[in-house]
């Protein structure tokens, strides 16, 4: 339960932490709509009025009080927590907020803390991620088993998202990709009137979300003709090169060289314009990355993507996105293999 996940988190930080950024109180209690004020005795979450009922019965075991709307809570912080040092998520707010927080309560900085705890994903995120991603391919699968020829990708996009919604998702991780044919060069092309055709490349980029927590996935269909299969083989071998080295500690920008190593030897590096990878959780997109300047350690726990695609306008683009728990072997959460006509 998100209660239990609620209770082993808080511990890792310190008493009188006020945590502001939506996504940061809505990793501890799955609620974004508030600020969380993390008490020496007591954790109390502060909403406006407008979000009072709502709070109460989604977050039943913090002390829920109503705050004015679009102001910071410097007055009940202070009195809360009897002007002891204060701590706050300052690097993911706005500067004119973090410089007031400093002044008004001399908060100091926590946001490293929150980074690397938000990268080590629990038992019960890995299951609401992976839930996500269940609801994410199923939905896919039913989507591709109604694809006719003619549609277009406005529509199968769509219709996609209506059964991510029919699922059980919440809401969709990020606007979903539907690119047909030549539209399918463009890594974050945007769905328009180009209709599907068996005989031509149809990418498909999506995610459902399942709670607060994400899912992403990526899969593209090739016909089996060249150049495509061509690409398609680069793609997949990119994907088992970077999944043997994927271990706790490894640095992101390495596992992104491995994978970037194997599309250059196939003759298509200045194809892959885009990173390898990123973090998943509460954002969509999040640290750790698996990047070419990214020179820190992947750490136990972290859910990322590995997602090589190598792209040719004018002609199309491939791309295949795994969702990887980071264990001591890494684990691909997806069911739906990545072909799968």
């Amino acid at each position: 339960m998100f209660k239990d996940h609620y209770f082993l988190k808080r511990k890792t930080l310190p008493p009188c932490t006020l945590l502001l950024a939506p996504s940061n109180v809505a990793w501890l209690t799955g609620f974004d709509s508030a600020y969380l004020l993390i008490g020496k005795d007591e954790d109390y979450l502060m909403v406006p009025e407008l979000e009072y009922e709502r709070a109460k019965e989604s977050v039943p075991w913090i002390n829920v009080i109503k705050t004015r709307r679009r102001m910071l809570p410097i007055k009940e912080v202070k009195e809360l927590c009897n002007n002891e040092p204060m701590m706050a998520d300052l690097k993911y707010l706005d500067f004119n907020t973090a410089i007031r927080l400093i002044t008004d309560l001399g908060a100091g900085d926590v946001s490293n803390m929150v980074k690397e705890e938000r990268m080590k994903k629990d038992e019960y995120e890995v299951k609401m991620i992976k839930r996500a991603l269940e609801m994410s391919e199923k939905a896919f699968l039913e989507t591709w088993n109604e694809l006719k020829e003619g549609m277009s990708e406005l529509e199968a996009a769509g219709l996609l998202e209506y059964k991510m919604r029919e699922m059980g998702a919440t809401w969709f991780a990020f606007p979903t990709i539907v690119a047909f044919g030549k539209n399918s060069s463009k890594p974050h092309a945007v769905p328009g009137k180009n209709v599907f055709d068996k005989g031509k490349i149809a990418l498909f980029d999506f995610g459902a979300k399942c709670g607060p927590y994400n899912s992403d996935i990526t899969r593209t269909y090739v016909p089996d003709k060249r150049p495509y299969v061509e690409w398609m083989d680069a793609v997949l071998e990119a994907i088992n090169a970077a999944l043997k080295v994927l271990k706790p500690g490894v640095k992101g920008s390495e596992v992104d060289g491995v994978a970037r190593e194997v599309i250059k030897e196939y003759g298509f590096g200045d194809a892959f314009v885009h990173g390898l990878g990123h973090g998943v959780g509460i954002d969509i997109h999040e640290p750790p990355y698996l990047a070419p300047s990214y020179d820190l350690p992947v750490p136990m726990g972290a859910v990322v993507t590995v997602e090589p695609g190598v792209y040719f306008p004018g002609e199309g683009g491939v791309r295949v996105e795994q969702l990887v728990y980071v264990n001591a072997k890494p684990l691909v959460l997806n069911s739906t293999n990545v072909v799968w006509w």
